[in-house]
């Protein structure tokens, strides 16, 4: 049936010249035609993905991809298109993780592919799965991330360079087009034409700039007997104003939507909100604004720039306030907070309705402001009750210790009483409110050391001090110190403190000075039996230590380690790195050589094949590594090469 032969107003065809009722200045036309062609040229600045910061990347678009050295090219220039290439990339060269994703979701709950087509927002890949693309950037650089480590790719190896899309010149066409129809008539009769036609036929948009268009537009016109003698100039300009311009094409987008639209952000705004990212309000509303043809959140954005014209708009949202993503962000979620001591992500999420769930996450996590209490819990600094009297307790304390001793370790705080009042605040979060509310204007913390600003202060020199004041302990119970008093454990910081104030009289075991009776001379002497014309020995030579003199300890590896690194006149103790598994040498102090050059030098005598795999176990079983490691065999055996070869 013939949908515009039930309008009366159309069963006389009228014509119309619209000259007469054309107001826009001479050179609008000109101003239109360039519009139209208009393109942006300027070169933006291009940076690097850092997968741990996905949230830098709203405003962008992608430039270039390699993996492993691959260039991978999307269809098109935009994140979703990459995120496929990026798939696609993975099934062609049949990485065996790829099937599990049937199964296992990269983001959110549901499983990465899907095996039945979605309503929208899809992309079908050759492996004949569907998958979900309808992302905004900074979910899509997580996804990629996701997906990357999920197949086994190391994210080195995967180069991703973007650009930031100037919110200027993404808009410069529209506004110059807007001003240019600013005062543009359309006669009643033809916008109701034009609206039923766009409406009926053109459902995915008009493509303004399309004598293909325009043609067909007069064809559905003259099939209902509908004359319209105007130029195909004067035709786009009246079709531009009466629907929506996004992207070239102009949609039609019903009153009744409009005012749908317009319902569902009043009534959120006065529920006391102050912002809505267009991003969550789509994907929250997608299935009947797309359905609308409202096809994006860029689309929605320049609607709402129409319905609400005396609203704040950003790139990213909309609102009745005005500052940075920061600040509105965390007035919004002050907001919402209530009386709680505590809130979990996704009880801010549900009074948040309108703003995105990793933004949420994102200002928790790098607003000090918001304390971490445990798994996806925070509390805020304003929720926290510190006395005046705790307070000035506390920055007393930390003045005095560090003019002492130049920091303070957090644990070492006043907060017992702080604790009490705040008994639902688990003792990370207690250290952390202290910190933010009474010390971070004068004060930096690293873990759990607390130090005046501008200074510099190190693990190792805090674990120095440490062994230099104890008198024994074991290695657990170093490593359990240093955790304790820096919020970190690097194994090689305990065990290297150790060596330099301690001695070590087993693996586990560290005692002070004073529990160790050395001889240097009879020690060095019997060492010395162990050399013949060689400059260095591995510390595994050393199989038995009968002709070692009594020290009040028992002799052992590591007890003969402790003493070459501190104690002997003769000899010196060398290794690639701190370690529990004897690996180094003992090396008389006349000689010069480097370790490097010690490992390379036994290789070279041990008159081996060199090979990666001969070189690394030759090593780790003659005790100079601790473990086979390529990277350093490798060096050996090139220098290794070069000594055989007499060039070096």
């Amino acid at each position: 049936m013939n949908t515009f032969n039930k309008n009366p107003i159309f069963n006389k065809p009228p014509k119309f010249d619209y000259n007469g009722h054309d107001r826009i200045q001479k050179n609008a036309s000109s101003t239109v035609s360039t519009i139209l062609k208009m393109s942006d040229k300027k070169i933006k600045p291009e940076q690097r993905v850092d997968f741990n910061q996905p949230m830098l990347y709203m405003q962008t678009r992608p430039l270039n991809c390699t993996i492993n050295g691959q260039s991978i090219t999307p269809k098109k220039q935009n994140w979703s298109q990459l995120l496929v290439a990026i798939i696609e990339h993975f099934i062609k060269e049949g990485n065996p993780n790829i099937l599990e994703l049937d199964h296992k979701p990269m983001y959110g709950n549901k499983p990465f592919f899907l095996l039945s087509k979605p309503l929208t927002g899809f992309s079908q890949l050759s492996n004949a799965r569907w998958v979900l693309v309808n992302f905004n950037p900074q979910a899509i650089v997580i996804i990629i991330k996701n997906l990357c480590l999920h197949c086994g790719l190391d994210l080195s190896n995967i180069v991703i360079t973007c650009v930031k899309k100037d919110p200027e010149l993404l808009s410069a066409d529209e506004e110059l087009l807007e001003k240019s129809l600013f005062s543009y008539v359309v006669n009643p009769v033809l916008a109701k034409k034009i609206t039923q036609i766009l409406s009926a036929h053109f459902s995915n948009g008009f493509r303004l700039k399309s004598p293909i268009e325009i043609s067909r537009f007069r064809r559905f016109a003259s099939e209902n007997k509908y004359e319209i003698e105007i130029s195909d100039e004067e035709l786009s300009k009246a079709i531009r104003t009466c629907g929506i311009y996004f992207e070239s094409k102009v949609y039609i987008v019903s009153t009744h939507i409009q005012d749908k639209i317009v319902k569902i952000i009043n009534v959120y705004f006065k529920s006391g909100a102050n912002v809505i990212f267009y991003s969550e309000y789509y994907a929250k509303n997608e299935k009947w604004l797309f359905e609308a043809n409202i096809i994006s959140e860029k689309m929605l954005m320049v609607i709402l720039n129409k319905l609400f014209p005396k609203s704040n708009f950003t790139q990213t949202y909309f609102g009745i306030i005005k500052g940075s993503i920061h600040n509105v962000l965390e007035k919004e979620i002050l907001r919402v907070w209530g009386n709680s001591l505590l809130l979990t992500y996704d009880h801010l999420a549900e009074r948040l309705q309108y703003i995105p769930f990793e933004r949420i996450k994102y200002t928790l996590g790098q607003n000090s402001d918001f304390i971490w209490n445990s798994n996806k819990t925070f509390s805020h600094i304003s929720r926290i009750k510190i006395s005046e009297e705790e307070k000035n307790e506390i920055v007393n304390t930390v003045k005095n210790k560090c003019a002492k001793h130049g920091y303070i370790s957090i644990t070492d705080l006043p907060f017992e009483d702080i604790a009490e009042h705040n008994h639902d605040l688990s003792l990370p979060a207690i250290h952390n409110a202290i910190f933010q509310i009474c010390l971070s204007d004068k004060y930096d913390k690293k873990g759990k050391i607390v130090f005046p600003k501008g200074k510099t202060i190190y693990a190792l020199s805090i674990m120095k001090d440490f062994c230099s004041s104890i008198e024994k302990c074991t290695l657990k119970e170093l490593l359990n110190k240093e955790e304790e008093l820096t919020g970190e454990i690097h194994r090689w910081t305990s065990m290297e403190a150790g060596n330099l104030y301690l001695v070590r009289i087993s693996k586990n075991t560290y005692v002070a000075d004073k529990y160790v009776h050395f001889n240097p001379p009879l020690i060095d002497k019997a060492i010395g039996k162990y050399f013949n014309n060689e400059d260095y020995l591995s510390l595994k030579s050393f199989s038995t230590f009968s002709a070692f003199p009594d020290c009040g300890q028992q002799w052992n590896l590591f007890l003969l380690e402790s003493y070459c690194r501190r104690f002997s006149k003769v000899y010196r103790f060398d290794t690639l790195s701190v370690n529990s598994k004897n690996a180094g040498a003992i090396i008389k102090k006349s000689c010069i050589m480097t370790y490097n050059e010690i490992m390379t030098d036994a290789v070279v005598k041990a008159k081996i094949e060199l090979k990666e795999e001969v070189v690394s176990k030759f090593l780790f079983n003659d005790g100079y590594m601790a473990r086979g490691t390529a990277a350093k065999s490798i060096d050996i055996i090139n220098n290794a090469i070069l000594l055989r070869e007499g060039r070096c």
